[in-house]
């Protein structure tokens, strides 16, 4: 509520608001949040107190605004620790948000360059191509090309490949990841790939390079990922030498 008698400015009442909404979890990460006019026109403000409002709740990290879009409940950054081995799943788990996958398309492929190498396997031989569009919260967060070693895990092509692979190797072929080595540098992305994201062009990602490794030290799959700069918090520990 609005008191228009107190001594608080009536764009801070506004504002606490709105931020109390979000703390109680009546808005949501990712929600809409009401436009300007129907702020306006729900508390009897000037779009100029609701509008400042706003802006102060962008400035304070709580909100997004998206041009000709609105306003968002902002989702906290994801911390992605590179010293762990963690699922997407898990990791998004222990940020209390629900993981989700999207499959773009699977096909089985002859293993190039990339691949061969990071598999150790002979060229040309055939890998499953998986593509996929993890969410948390219904929120795009990273696009994931995955090649795996179909040797090791026979029919897998015809498995749901919309959950944790991690845990479908360990499940269902007794193939437990144990090691992950990683490579990062920064892009910006385009086209195809920023609509996938749901963000714009020339938008940064952290491009990522992975190899799963067994304890028997055979990789059982490679992959290449875009992560939403604005959604991810690298984080990793280095030893003075």
């Amino acid at each position: 509520m609005i008191d228009v008698e107190s001594k608080l400015p009536l764009y801070f009442q506004l504002k606490e608001s709105i931020k109390k909404m979000i703390v109680m979890g009546e808005l949501k990460e990712g929600d809409l949040v009401p436009s300007e006019r129907e702020l306006s026109t729900q508390y009897n403000l000037s779009s100029t107190t609701v509008r400042r409002a706003l802006n102060d709740l962008v400035y304070e990290n709580l909100l997004d605004r998206k041009p000709g879009k609105g306003s968002f409940v902002r989702m906290r950054r994801v911390k992605r620790d590179l010293r762990k081995v963690l699922s997407f799943t898990k990791n998004m788990e222990e940020m209390g948000l629900v993981p989700s996958a999207v499959v773009l398309g699977k096909k089985m492929v002859p293993a190039k360059t990339f691949v061969q190498e990071s598999l150790g396997i002979t060229k040309g031989e055939p890998v499953l191509r998986l593509d996929r569009l993890r969410l948390a919260n219904n929120i795009p967060m990273m696009l994931e090309t995955r090649y795996i070693r179909v040797d090791l895990c026979p029919g897998i092509i015809d498995r749901d490949l919309a959950t944790s692979l991690w845990k479908l190797f360990e499940d269902a072929y007794n193939q437990k990841p144990y090691r992950h080595s990683q490579t990062l540098r920064i892009l910006n992305i385009s086209g195809r790939f920023a609509r996938l994201l749901g963000v714009e062009n020339n938008f940064p990602v952290y491009f990522i390079k992975g190899i799963t490794y067994l304890q028997n030290g055979l990789a059982i799959e490679c992959d290449e990922s875009l992560y939403r700069g604005d959604k991810y918090e690298i984080t990793f520990e280095a030893r003075v030498e």
